[in-house]
């Protein structure tokens, strides 16, 4: 799998390039004051830590066996909390996957194992599962009653999973505003709350 290293190596160093720019801009005390007035904000630092966590899950749960590196699992890491998501034809996989990133990935704070069983998904509905994301990041950008910018919202077959540091209000409000949009099967809080309950 070379070519695969390889291309991961190269995303790696775009994002660590990213992620000094980031920080080259804003400057140490502009980001601490930034994100010290905003309990729901990530810092560089935190941004850069979640692209590595996705790096490394990814590539722990292929190494993990032959069956995991052929299945269709996506790994998305906020603030330290991993969503995993995607199909494995058998259930020990899903097991697997997220065993792998237990023992391999430092900084993980939880885990969401939110892999099916399933057969493989269809590239129509990958791109369905992108429009569907589009209408709902919009639907939460353009909502006067949450802050769209800091919900991340992953798509996978219909189903919207919803991420970030929010407050449960927030949470609340963002996962009505996901359901109300046309396509949406299911909606799934994967939060991390600011306050306290």
């Amino acid at each position: 799998m070379p070519s695969v290293r390889i291309a991961d190596s190269r995303r790696l160093a775009v994002t660590l390039l990213r992620g000094l720019c980031v920080v080259a801009v804003l400057g140490a005390a502009s980001c601490a004051t930034i994100t010290g007035s905003d309990p729901g904000a990530r810092t560089p630092g935190v941004i850069f830590d979640d692209q590595g966590i996705e790096w490394a899950a990814g590539g722990a749960i292929r190494e993990a066996s032959e069956a995991l590196r052929g299945s269709q699992i996506r790994v998305t890491s906020f603030n330290g909390v991993v969503l995993l998501t995607g199909l494995v034809p058998e259930a020990s996989l899903k097991r697997a996957a997220q065993q792998a990133v237990e023992e391999n990935v430092r900084k993980v704070r939880r885990i969401h194992n939110e892999i099916e069983v399933g057969p493989p998904v269809t590239n129509v509905s990958r791109i369905n599962d992108r429009w569907l994301g589009t209408k709902v990041k919009t639907s939460l950008v353009a909502s006067e009653e949450v802050d769209g910018d800091r919900v991340h919202v992953v798509t996978r077959d219909g189903v919207v999973y919803l991420m970030g540091l929010v407050s449960r209000a927030e949470g609340d409000s963002a996962a009505d505003v996901a359901r109300s949009v046309v396509g949406v099967q299911k909606v799934v809080k994967a939060f991390e709350y600011v306050d306290a309950g």
